[in-house]
């Protein structure tokens, strides 16, 4: 019976949807949407994923896409309490906590419920976010911060010429938009710069629009989704973005086409039954908060969602229709698995997530899908055989030379299968999802998870075992014990071992709490963790970070713009007034750790110990630490520290 429901429920979205783009709010597959969404609210009248907590990003979302729906959030009621009741409830934390996109999207949420955002709960966000406007008309210090401040300004009826004008002024000469100044075009922040460049009132006929709209065309894939950048899969979020963007360009994405399939389609066709919809063809990440996103973009209504919606939408178009169908079978196209070099060998290995692994042979192509991974694969010796990698696989120095085969979340399975691998080393950023697929297609997959640098050196073993480099990996291991232990020798009988804190991002403020590496290396080279009562990796409000005072702050390197970048991080903390009371700012105690080896679960972690030893006690490391200055530049590309937060925070979802 309930299969029958399903199918029939497919069959009413399909005929439904066999209309013309956008829908509207009384479309079966919106309505289905907006359903799923209801399910994802909280008893605080919040929303959030499935076993987790009500999300400020998330419920913003939500409220939204029911506005744009033609909904009343306000009535969206659970456990007797309200969105509104939710909102209020978050004021305090918001204003103490929240970046520049925390207050543009709050903005952005009040307008859509008809709350005034100069004087909710006694809070004026419009005049905290105009604050952080410079002169220049910059937001923040980043592209994808001002996008959004100048989106939700004009929702609030501001004046944003200024702003505008900085952002048009960052459009990168392929005509893409960059997240930050100086890095490569992405599809995602240029379809949200085409929605602030419409609020902005920039002519639909400018030079710049048309611009963006040339990139977003050359970089639709042949599937008729877009990726976020590199060789990352398509996705529903992106697709969205994409999506709004053109509409607020004034055109209409059901005509942008790869072969048969539109943008519209492709989005459509990641739908589920339940009316969620799937982050890749093969990823469920973030239900909740990609239905959110998806709803608007099929309404055809890009940012600002305001009830009285002044945005002009697109022409309304016939499609081959605006399909949902459920996850597809196994495409013909997929090659024969790769052979292995037998030997007569077998061997059968437990990974991180306790599966079973049964390895015959010894692997001859090998996939990796994790930094950490590429980096035990390399420090044994077997680079040779490494067929592919991720877009932030970047060391040793010629992984540029690598194939590449997505990011995180989002593996491009098409080609993990291209590069006809013997064995894939997964970790979990890659989503339960991706690693079952490759399984079911036949893959051997070995998930690694470490968590403790202990579980680094079990990790390294098991590569070992897993590859045929069982010496390789005994001696590795050895060698980093020993030199694990020359640290802690030196440091585990310190009577005074000064507070620390390890920064990831400043806007807002990210810090390595319990839990982590960080946390762990802090504490082996004889510090003590500022935040460590903290869980994982959390945002800390500026007053309470003032008010910790830290010793000593290490700040993550880089910017994500290559060698050519500036450690952002350290020059925030060196230039920001209010930071120059701290102790360790007036010390010449801030100083800057490279990215990857503090934050990679790899043979290199060994080397921030070392490091972060030497930067608190020199005197017992016959060594001095090397203050960086304003000017410094990290050492090599490192992991742009925006990621790193996005992936903290979804390793902190997953644990819990």
């Amino acid at each position: 019976m309930k299969h029958g429901i399903s199918i029939l429920l497919i069959l009413l979205l399909c005929v439904a949807s066999c209309g013309a783009y956008p829908l509207d709010g009384g479309d079966p597959a919106i309505r289905t949407s907006l359903d799923y969404l209801r399910d994802c609210q909280k008893s605080d009248g919040g929303f959030g994923e499935s076993g987790r907590e009500s999300s400020p990003g998330t419920s913003s979302w939500a409220i939204m896409a029911a506005v744009a729906a033609g909904e009343d959030p306000r009535g969206w009621v659970k456990d007797g309490n309200s969105t509104i009741d939710y909102l209020r409830s978050m004021n305090d934390d918001i204003m103490a906590k929240g970046g520049t996109v925390d207050i543009a999207r709050t903005i952005l949420t009040l307008v859509a419920v008809g709350e005034d955002p100069r004087a909710f709960c006694g809070t004026d966000y419009v005049a905290e976010l105009k604050s952080r406007v410079k002169p220049t008309g910059q937001a923040g210090d980043h592209v994808f911060t001002t996008i959004w401040t100048v989106i939700a300004l004009a929702s609030a009826g501001e004046e944003t010429d200024v702003p505008a004008a900085w952002l048009a002024s960052q459009q990168n000469t392929d005509g893409g938009f960059p997240w930050t100044p100086g890095a490569e075009s992405d599809p995602d922040d240029t379809g949200a710069a085409l929605e602030a460049l419409a609020a902005a009132g920039v002519s639909r006929d400018a030079a710049v629009v048309q611009g963006a709209l040339a990139y977003l065309k050359g970089e639709q894939l042949e599937d008729g989704g877009f990726h976020y950048g590199g060789t990352s899969a398509s996705n529903s979020a992106s697709d969205a973005w994409v999506i709004q963007g053109i509409v607020a360009a004034g055109g209409n994405p059901a005509e942008w086409r790869a072969g048969e399939t539109s943008v519209v389609d492709h989005l459509a066709d990641l739908q589920n039954p339940d009316g969620s919809f799937r982050h890749t063809a093969y990823v469920t990440d973030n239900p909740c908060g990609m239905t959110a996103s998806a709803i608007p973009a099929l309404l055809g209504k890009p940012y600002p969602v305001t009830p009285s919606e002044t945005i002009q939408s697109p022409p309304t178009t016939p499609t081959s229709g605006v399909t949902t169908v459920a996850p597809t079978a196994t495409p013909a196209w997929i090659p024969a698995q790769a052979a292995t070099d037998a030997g007569g060998r077998t061997i059968t290995v437990t990974d991180d997530f306790g599966e079973t692994v049964t390895i015959r042979g010894v692997p001859q192509r090998i996939v990796s899908l994790a930094p950490s991974n590429t980096e035990i694969l390399y420090s044994l010796g077997l680079w040779d055989r490494v067929v592919g990698i991720t877009d932030y696989c970047n060391y040793p120095p010629t992984a540029a030379d690598k194939p590449k085969v997505g990011g995180f979340s989002t593996i491009s399975i098409e080609r993990v299968i291209a590069a006809n691998p013997d064995l894939v080393f997964a970790a979990l950023g890659n989503t339960e999802d991706v690693v079952n697929r490759l399984r079911t297609l036949g893959m051997t997959v070995v998930s690694l998870n470490p968590e403790t640098i202990s579980d680094v050196l079990q990790n390294i073993e098991l590569v070992g075992a897993a590859t045929g480099q069982e010496e390789e990996a005994s001696a590795c291991v050895k060698d980093l014990r020993a030199r694990i232990q020359a640290v802690t020798k030196k440091t585990e009988g310190l009577t005074e071992k000064p507070s620390v804190a390890h920064v990831i991002w400043y806007d807002p403020i990210w810090v390595s709490g319990g839990g982590t590496f960080q946390d762990e290396v802090i504490r082996m080279a004889g510090g003590t963790n500022a935040f460590g009562s903290v869980e994982g990796w959390s945002i800390i409000g500026l007053e309470e970070f003032l008010t910790s005072d830290p010793e000593y702050i290490l700040v993550s390197s880089g910017t994500g713009m290559g060698e050519g970048g500036y450690d952002i991080i350290h020059t925030y903390f060196m230039n920001e007034p209010r930071m120059q009371r701290l102790k360790a700012v007036q010390d010449g105690h801030v100083y800057v750790v490279d990215a990857d080896i503090i934050s990679r679960g790899s043979p290199r972690i060994v080397d921030a110990l070392e490091e972060v030893a030497t930067t608190l006690h020199p005197d017992l490391f016959g060594a001095s630490a090397q203050k960086t200055t304003p000017a410094a530049r990290s050492p090599g590309f490192g992991v742009i520290p925006l990621a790193c937060a996005f992936f903290a925070v979804f390793l902190l979802r997953v644990k819990r």
